[in-house]
């Protein structure tokens, strides 16, 4: 691999010079030269001028498939604002600039973000790995403006770009543009925030935060980190240095690259435990799928025993956490993994007043207060009553008692096992790194055919989202349909997978596949690769028009954990006995299917701490 890199950096601005911009240019250089055995291009001060960057820019289009081009800025960033014929470019109304040595002199404008976009991009489209380091003022946009203090602030441009100052690729439109990025990007800041420069060690020189947070993290991570790691390594140095600056991560596609090439690995977590102001937080919040309240538990991810901590307040992008037992190390960050969720109860309500008292007793159900309710008991004459779903259609058959009281055990009953049901249905992990890394397939079984295929396609879902099939009639009646089941693990470690059967009677069993391991990149089959054969609930007549549906919900986790935690027996079997005692709680999954169904886990942290997800297809069986 060859990295030809493209290094600027410029404190010699005529009306407001900076600081640290030349050495954090200087020290980008450096590591390059020691990463590498190519010298890089380095612009400084009056050698870094507008021509002398596009052409630096150009050049990186010299590389080709398995070479890495490298483009660093270190300088002024500022804005501008968008041509009214081209708005829809920018709904902010406001393009992002580099200020090049020359920039706003004897006519010569800055250098926009649309230019360095498709200069990176005819780098990318020979194939190369593109990245961007921007340590400037508002760089989130794809383009270092300091507070005045610091005597980094420059004025926004007041008239937009011309296009005969364009760039060549770009005076004739703008249909150069590439529709996404195809490079992935290391900024400052958002693209509203303005990037700092301090002496970041007692009596030391002065450097920009970003750049002196980013060439850290490379040399504490070692030279295998990904993007993805180094951005929240960055993050935390910088946002414990100073405040109103977020560093970004753009280019999803290449995020889980090592820094300058490499190939794709996932990270370690979905999320990273880092100290920020004298506190500890991990960097998801509600906009991610953490739900907003109850309690929520992460631990580090593979400690033994499970170094917990719980949450204290789920924000918008973040969530504020205590250590539990332990005390992390301020100068480290963690990956993490959920360990606890939060489950509430399922909302119902009741006009008959003894039912409404047990609903108020349950550990299941709650009263809905003002919102409307998920389930609704209505009594319809004296010993029955129906479960209504928040639509109003009833999701079983009515539940009779013999009196009052009895009517009110048995709906009850009947609430908590679909609220127990539906908590399993529910189960996912909102910041998980195997997420989607376990496909789960189904796949027709041919008549006379035993075992699963392993080349033929999966059955796509249909317009409802379900995949629906269909019963045959033939000289024998009607015969139901039968598919084979495909576990494939496409991740790069070993995982234990278990296939939970949710039935249309709130059933939920694991017969299919209780748990298996499967390897790295290897796959696994429900019943041992056999056929598997889809019916209408036993005692229903196959008529024309009916119609039964399963969803398959596949759980996949790095640790060992026990499916039974998740079975439940159909609406109005009895409990096995033995079942409600919470047996065998050694791990995180264990803990979230006795917590779902039973609500009786105790407060003990599991064993381990591991990473889990899941992955669900509705099946849908029907008689023609």
């Amino acid at each position: 691999m060859t990295v030809h890199a493209l290094i600027v950096g410029i404190d010699d601005y005529p009306d407001a010079p900076l600081r640290g911009a030349r050495a954090d240019a200087e020290a980008a250089a450096a590591f390059v030269r020691t990463r590498t055995t190519v010298e890089p291009r380095l612009l400084t001060d009056r050698a870094a001028g507008r021509d002398a960057v596009i052409a630096g820019l150009r050049d990186l289009g010299r590389a080709g498939p398995g070479d890495t081009a490298l483009f660093w800025f270190a300088g002024h960033g500022s804005v501008a604002p968008v041509p009214p014929e081209l708005c829809f470019l920018e709904p902010t109304g406001r393009l992002q600039t580099l200020v090049c040595a020359d920039s706003r002199r004897g006519g010569v404008p800055d250098l926009i973000d649309k230019e360095v976009s498709v200069l990176l991009d005819a780098a990318a489209a020979n194939g190369a790995h593109v990245v961007a380091v921007l340590d400037s003022c508002h760089s989130g946009g794809a383009t270092r403006l300091l507070p005045s203090a610091r005597g980094r602030a420059v004025p926004s441009a007041t008239v937009p770009p011309r296009a005969g100052t364009l760039i060549p690729e770009l005076r004739d439109g703008w249909s150069a543009l590439p529709g996404t990025a195809r490079h992935v990007a290391l900024a400052a800041c958002r693209s509203d925030e303005l990037a700092q420069e301090h002496a970041m060690e007692d009596g030391g020189p002065v450097r920009g935060v970003f750049s002196w947070a980013l060439l850290r993290a490379i040399a504490e991570l070692g030279p295998h980190a990904t993007y993805r790691e180094l951005a929240a390594a960055v993050r935390c140095r910088v946002e414990g240095r100073v405040g109103r600056q977020t560093p970004q991560l753009g280019g999803d596609a290449d995020a889980d690259r090592q820094f300058l090439g490499g190939t794709s690995r996932p990270p370690a977590a979905g999320m990273v435990l880092r100290g920020l102001h004298g506190r500890w937080e991990i960097d998801g919040g509600t906009c991610h799928g953490l739900p907003p309240a109850g309690p929520l538990t992460a631990a580090v991810a593979g400690s033994r025993p499970a170094r917990t901590v719980r949450a204290v307040q789920v924000r918008t992008t973040h969530t504020i956490v205590e250590p539990v037992g332990w005390a992390p190390d301020p100068g480290r960050q963690y990956p993490v993994v959920l360990t606890g969720l939060p489950q509430p109860p399922l909302t119902a309500a009741a006009e008959e007043p003894l039912i409404a008292a047990r609903i108020a007793e349950s550990v299941h159900l709650r009263p809905p207060g003002d919102a409307a309710p998920e389930l609704r008991v209505q009594v319809t004459e004296p010993g029955r009553a129906r479960i209504l779903g928040a639509d109003g259609v009833p999701l079983t058959a009515d539940v009779t008692g013999a009196d009052a009281a009895a009517l009110a055990h048995a709906a009850v009953r009947t609430g908590e096992h679909i609220a127990r049901w539906r908590q399993v249905h529910g189960l996912a992990n909102p910041f998980s790194a195997l997420a989607g890394g376990v496909r789960l397939e189904i796949v027709e079984a041919l008549p006379g055919e035993r075992i699963v295929p392993l080349d033929r396609p999966a059955l796509p879902l249909g317009a409802d989202g379900a995949i629906t099939l269909a019963y045959r009639y033939g000289p024998e009646g009607w015969t139901p349909p039968a598919v084979f089941i495909r576990v494939r693990n496409t991740t790069d470690r070993d995982l234990h997978c278990a296939l939970l059967d949710l039935t249309g009677r709130y059933r939920i069993h694991a017969g299919l596949l209780r748990g298996e391991l499967i390897g790295a990149g290897r796959w696994g089959a429900a019943v041992n690769g056999r056929r598997v054969r889809l019916s209408l609930p036993a005692g229903t007549p196959p008529e024309p028009g009916r119609e039964a549906r399963d969803w398959l919900k596949l759980i996949a986790a790095e640790e060992e954990f026990g499916s039974r935690a998740f079975e439940l027996p159909a609406l109005g079997d009895p409990v096995p006995a033995g079942d409600r005692a919470p047996l065998g709680l050694r791990g995180v999954l264990d803990r979230l299917g006795r917590a779902a169904l039973h609500r009786d886990a105790g407060e003990d942290e599991p064993d381990a701490a591991c990473d889990w997800t899941t992955t669900m297809v509705e099946l849908r069986t029907v008689v023609p």
